[in-house]
């Protein structure tokens, strides 16, 4: 059976600060059980696992959403479990990236991420957005952060470096803790001995959203490094 992955949006359309949605977690859900992404207005992050749908928003709490609403950016996929369980040790988290991309077979494709155990972290989300919508990299400037000491899943999606401007090229990771109270984008992180399954992925597939956003920006602009900003930076 192939692996399929399946992405809404760009994520050139989201650093410009297209947030409006059209895909809802309940058609979402019917291509994959595990996933990344933020929802309607950049509010909160959303962690997909086991079949459900999680906000870790700007408050620190994190929230069952319901089938009915929407996500501008999401990647998903359907895991597989029966893979082989592997263990990682690291102390921050470009040792934990630079470690799991030696196991990669190609860097080449995608993969699909779940790591369960005990994990040092500090995450980060954003307060839901008025419009007009301002660009990511302005309004990241406003994250709220948080760490915690805390059983929890990370589960995350690697894109190779073809994607640029498409997707996030290497691994975006996000947190979900085991009691399914906190969660968010991740800024740092230490594990010990973590348990962690990776999917590799056949096929890729991009559900482009109809918005006058999308519709008339140029998307062609380089914003590695502006995306390098948001992705990884801690205000703390």
């Amino acid at each position: 059976m192939k692996k399929i992955l399946t992405q809404i949006g760009t994520l050139n359309s989201l650093m410009m600060g297209e947030y409006h949605a059209t895909e809802t977690v309940g058609e979402l859900l019917k291509k994959g059980d595990i996933g990344i992404g933020t929802y309607e207005g950049l509010d909160g992050e959303a962690i997909i696992l086991n079949g459900v749908a999680y906000d870790s928003r700007a408050d620190g709490k994190t929230y069952v959403m319901d089938k009915n609403e929407k996500l501008p950016f999401a990647t998903v996929s359907k895991f597989n479990d029966s893979v082989c369980e592997s263990k990682v040790t690291f102390n921050d988290i470009e040792e934990l990236k630079a470690k799991l991309e030696e196991t990669l077979p190609s860097k080449n494709f995608f993969y699909m991420i779940k790591m369960e155990g005990l994990f040092n972290v500090r995450i980060r989300s954003c307060y839901k957005q008025e419009e007009p919508y301002q660009p990511l990299y302005k309004v990241a400037c406003d994250q709220r952060e948080y760490d915690f000491e805390e059983e929890g899943y990370v589960i995350g999606v690697y894109c190779p470096n073809y994607v640029q401007g498409m997707n996030l090229p290497g691994w975006h990771i996000h947190f979900l803790s085991k009691n399914f109270r906190h969660g968010g984008h991740i800024l740092k992180l230490q594990g010990n001995n973590i348990s962690y399954k990776i999917n590799d992925i056949d096929e890729w597939n991009v559900i482009l959203p109809h918005t006058k956003g999308f519709e008339s920006w140029d998307l062609t602009e380089d914003l590695k490094e502006k995306t390098k900003q948001v992705e990884g930076s801690s205000k703390k």
